[in-house]
């Protein structure tokens, strides 16, 4: 065990950002229940005072519904983690961290975050020596350190097979800290669609969003809704979720309603005014022009996608939202924009910035991306 240890912790700090590059890679679903034992056993090994606690952490998203996932994020209930409600000296130690430590930590954090709540500034500067601790103790989880924040911290582990064989191939594994229900609900990722393959648990989330965005509203995935003007916390559960959308459409919704984006979708179109319909389905575009959380099928970069049931209000509000469909995945922005359009923009790409993209220091997404092609020899991927 102590050879897997120290050739695994080799592996993943030759590949650079263990994060990225060959040492990490999708899960199949047989190896995510071993991968995740193991992993509470190691944590239980660095922190034995807390060993049940690791128990109760909670898969949540599309982990477990489908053949192979990207990542696995789990739910930390902040109230199991923090049952005192204030973070102590006496718990600290019981973590293995120096409170002094903490506190120096916690000045930095709150000398860069004026806006933050004294419990996010402690919560985070608690997160913050964790990883550092696990991340010099454990020969087998690598934490990244810059990332962190009071709502989630992310590590890597080696995959661990259905027989028990430790993989070469890494695991992202994300910790959400918040309320457990709220965190299930707001994180919750039906099966794939048979119908959308491309359809994820994002477009279910950022249309309840959009529902709340279109109302003046925000939804924060790891505390609740909030009212825009004042920033008030309004919503804390999903039962107050539900209550709060009857409210301000004036019609009753369910959890099964709020289940997927088709169920959603079905809901909108069944309840909704017009007018309300178009103002969210505005505000929900507009949000997915900007993301790309889909891996395009033809050239498998980062892309986004757009729900067939909205092509046809894609394309009737394009300008009028307006929209640029630059972030679509090929072939739907084929299909949404045409091909003179695609060939206008390749056209004003190339004039414009090729023979300016330095490609030993490319700036941007997209002059990465194009370096990435430059290298392939100017092709997609296949």
């Amino acid at each position: 065990m102590k050879l897997l240890m120290e050739n695994w912790r080799r592996f993943v700090n030759e590949g650079g950002n263990v994060f990225k590059g060959e040492a990490v890679g999708p899960i199949p679903l047989e190896f995510i229940q071993p991968t995740l034992e193991r992993y509470y056993e190691e944590l239980a090994r660095l922190f034995p005072e807390h060993s049940e606690l690791f128990q109760t952490f909670e898969p949540v998203g599309s982990v477990g519904k489908k053949a192979r996932s990207g990542d696995i994020d789990l739910a930390v209930d902040v109230p199991r983690l923090v049952p005192s409600k204030k973070i102590d000296d006496a718990m600290l130690q019981s973590w293995n961290l120096d409170p002094q430590t903490w506190a120096e930590t916690r000045q930095k954090f709150a000398k860069r975050s004026k806006n933050a709540t004294d419990e996010e500034l402690d919560l985070r500067a608690f997160l913050q020596e964790l990883a550092k601790y696990i991340d010099q103790n454990s020969q087998l989880i690598k934490t990244d350190l810059k990332k962190i924040t009071s709502n989630s911290m992310f590590s890597l582990f080696p995959q661990i097979s259905d027989s028990g064989e430790q993989q070469d191939l890494g695991i992202q594994i994300d910790w959400m800290f918040g309320n457990l229900d709220w965190l299930t609900f707001a994180y919750f990722s039906d099966a794939p669609s048979k119908d959308q393959e491309m359809l994820k648990g994002l477009h279910r989330t950022q249309l309840i969003l959009s529902l709340l965005g279109a109302k003046d509203y925000s939804f924060q995935h790891a505390k609740g809704i909030y009212r825009k003007g004042t920033k008030e916390r309004v919503v804390s559960s999903p039962q107050e979720a539900l209550e709060l959308i009857e409210k301000i459409y004036r019609t009753p919704i369910s959890v099964e309603e709020m289940r997927n984006f088709n169920s959603l979708y079905n809901w909108i179109e069944a309840s909704l005014s017009e007018e309300d319909k178009n103002d969210v389905y505005r505000y929900y575009l507009k949000i997915l022009d900007s993301t790309r959380g889909n891996k395009d099928p033809v050239t498998g970069d980062l892309c986004g996608h757009i729900p067939t049931e909205l092509e046809d209000f894609w394309r009737q509000n394009k300008d009028i939202i307006p929209l640029t469909g630059k972030f679509l995945c090929k072939d739907q922005k084929e299909r949404l924009m045409g091909e003179e359009t695609i060939d206008e923009e390749a056209k004003k790409w190339s004039e414009k910035y090729k023979r300016s993209i330095n490609c030993s220091s490319p700036k941007g997404f997209s002059q990465k991306q194009y370096c990435k092609r430059q290298k392939r020899g100017g092709d997609y991927k296949s």
